[in-house]
């Protein structure tokens, strides 16, 4: 929600950096039509857009492969408000799993995950995320 990226080379930066008025050229969607004098990449001049990845836009190949790495090498695997059953991202809870993670999962409604997960809460994130991170933030400042 705060990066654009380059279709041509890839290159991410704040929509800031690319001097993006979302007031004047909108949110930047692949879906978007270009519209006139909009700004283009600083490093190849390539068109940019919002990194959100919308329904029905391809995934970025490389932010796939690197979160499916990061799932594979975490110790713990935190998901937060997800039926987990749109597919490529759904499958990351699995990956971790299999290499060893422990599985957290945070949702009201039912997942594929639940009967894996090593820790499992059904409560609204308001309830239970706040008192977590206080406790993480507890933790590290004692270190």
């Amino acid at each position: 929600m705060y990066y654009m990226k380059c279709l041509q080379c890839n290159k991410k930066m704040l929509f800031e950096e690319a001097g993006w008025d979302k007031n004047k050229w909108g949110k930047g969607y692949r879906t978007d039509g270009i519209k006139d004098g909009q700004p283009k990449c600083p490093q190849c001049g390539g068109r940019i857009i919002n990194s959100i990845v919308n329904f029905g836009d391809p995934l970025p190949e490389d932010e796939l492969y690197e979160s499916m790495r990061r799932s594979e090498a975490s110790d713990v695997f935190f998901v937060i408000g997800s039926s987990l059953v749109v597919t490529p991202a759904a499958n990351m809870p699995g990956i971790a799993k299999q290499s060893g993670s422990k599985l957290i999962i945070l949702n009201r409604g039912e997942t594929p995950y639940d009967r894996v997960a090593d820790l499992r809460f059904f409560d609204d994130i308001i309830d239970v995320l706040p008192p977590i991170i206080e406790k993480v933030k507890d933790l590290i400042e004692k270190d």
